[in-house]
């Protein structure tokens, strides 16, 4: 089922790479992400997803750990399906023109019966793929995207983007939302400028007078994030109630891919949203998928993307002042290794690993490039030798990076340079975390074809 090497077992790092081999693998109880390029395309991956869904609500039977079959497992567990609750994140989509977002999302068909999505030319979307292939009512899924406040401003739905949201916060006051949709605005107004042929760079950055640029000298990402922060902490009553209805009492929580630069921002401009989905992951029954861009940001660092182009951190990445201490620490925050601007802002992982989807041979330099400087820096401060082919292969695939990234991960916790792993199109990997007084203790990484 898997490629897997546990990090927490007890035999030195080097000795443990012999155990990384394809073999089944038990249904875990424990906390645990997905991360993908396309989401799940086989059966045996979405049957490996309902079962530790299921396990973790405790409805699991014994005898059906090994069932393979999607299906079947649909069919039986049909009632207990039912009943799971999904949040949707979409922020990834809030700045692309919503007739692309829709003309992605149509079609008659089932995901994956003859395309990627429903139909030609679309692409994966969680919902429909939870709905056609595990079974999950769509009125159990309710699609999201942070930018929009959904814990604090009503607002109606907007196609391929977000449902509506009536949280009708009588304390809510509306010149807060004034000032908050302004600052939103000029993020969308340098997003376009920057997507004009040619850009125009400059756009959203602090101290300029072009689309998107704040009169008061900020960038646009820095005045959002000031004025979201101001927000939250002034209407945490209304953060907490979501939070538990939308992560703590849900089931899974999805990610939709799209513009990994702009969705970052969002986590950057919402981080006590960001810390309470990763509580709830680790400490509560929640499951997190993410897809593409919302596996990016999970990671320590996002910088491999062909999306950063120029001008687009200087409007888009906020300050790390703005980044949790809680859930970032010096040693993230002091640049050695990746810079803080391309920190990944939902912090669901600790080991360094830096993500790149929708993987091709072109990238291949550029992987071992990056694996061979986090290599030497492992070396050299550990006096562990790493084995020169695990590291000459990691360019090669997620299977050979996630057995260099345990590796890593295991040994050291002061780790700088990130190992970059490559997640073809297709392929997912699923990371358990040991805990340890509410801790990360150690993540162990598995592909699952």
């Amino acid at each position: 089922m898997g490629a897997s090497m546990g990090c927490c077992d007890s035999k030195p790092a080097i000795e443990a790479e012999a155990d990384f081999e394809q073999t089944p693998r038990a249904v875990p109880t424990g906390p645990i992400c997905y991360l993908t390029s396309t989401g799940f395309v086989t059966d045996s991956q979405w049957a490996r997803f309902i079962k530790v869904v299921l396990k973790r609500r405790g409805v699991l039977k014994p005898e059906d750990e090994s069932l393979e079959d999607r299906a079947a497992l649909v069919n039986k567990y049909a009632a207990e399906i039912q009943k799971l609750k999904v949040t949707y994140i979409n922020d990834a989509s809030y700045h692309r023109p919503t007739q692309n977002m829709a003309k992605g999302r149509s079609g008659t068909l089932k995901v994956g019966e003859k395309y990627l999505g429903r139909g030609e030319d679309t692409w994966f979307w969680w919902d429909q793929g939870l709905e056609d292939l595990m079974g999950v009512p769509p009125e159990n899924i309710c699609m999201v995207q942070l930018l929009e406040k959904p814990w604090l401003f009503n607002h109606p739905e907007r196609l391929a983007n977000t449902h509506a949201h009536s949280p009708n916060r009588k304390e809510l006051d509306p010149d807060d939302e004034k000032k908050y949709r302004a600052a939103l605005q000029l993020t969308q107004d340098a997003y376009d400028a920057l997507k004009e042929n040619p850009p125009k760079v400059g756009s959203g950055q602090a101290g300029q007078s072009m689309p998107g640029c704040p009169s008061s000298g900020l960038s646009c990402a820095n005045e959002l994030a000031e004025i979201s922060h101001a927000l939250n902490d002034k209407y945490a009553a209304a953060v907490d109630d979501w939070c538990t209805e939308r992560f703590d009492n849900a089931d899974i929580v999805v990610g939709q891919g799209g513009e990994v630069v702009m969705l970052n921002m969002a986590w950057q401009c919402n981080q006590e949203i960001a810390s309470r989905l990763v509580q709830a992951v680790r400490t509560k029954q929640t499951v997190y998928a993410g897809l593409s861009a919302s596996t990016m940001v999970c990671a320590k660092s996002m910088e491999m993307t062909g999306e950063i182009q120029p001008g687009w951190l200087e409007a888009f990445a906020a300050d790390s002042k703005y980044l949790s201490r809680k859930e970032f620490d010096a040693k993230d925050l002091d640049g050695d290794g990746i810079s803080a601007n391309v920190l990944g802002a939902l912090p669901m992982l600790e080991a360094p690993i830096a993500l790149r989807p929708h993987y091709s041979a072109a990238w291949e330099e550029q992987v071992l490039a990056h694996n061979l400087i986090a290599e030497k820096e492992f070396e050299e401060e550990n006096g562990i030798e790493v084995p020169d082919d695990l590291v000459r292969d990691s360019k090669n695939g997620c299977e050979v990076s996630c057995r260099l990234l345990t590796l890593i991960s295991k040994a050291t916790k002061t780790q700088d340079h990130p190992v970059f792993v490559p997640i073809r199109n297709g392929k997912v990997i699923e990371v358990h975390f040991t805990l340890e007084k509410g801790e990360v203790k150690c993540e162990d990484y598995s592909v699952i074809a």
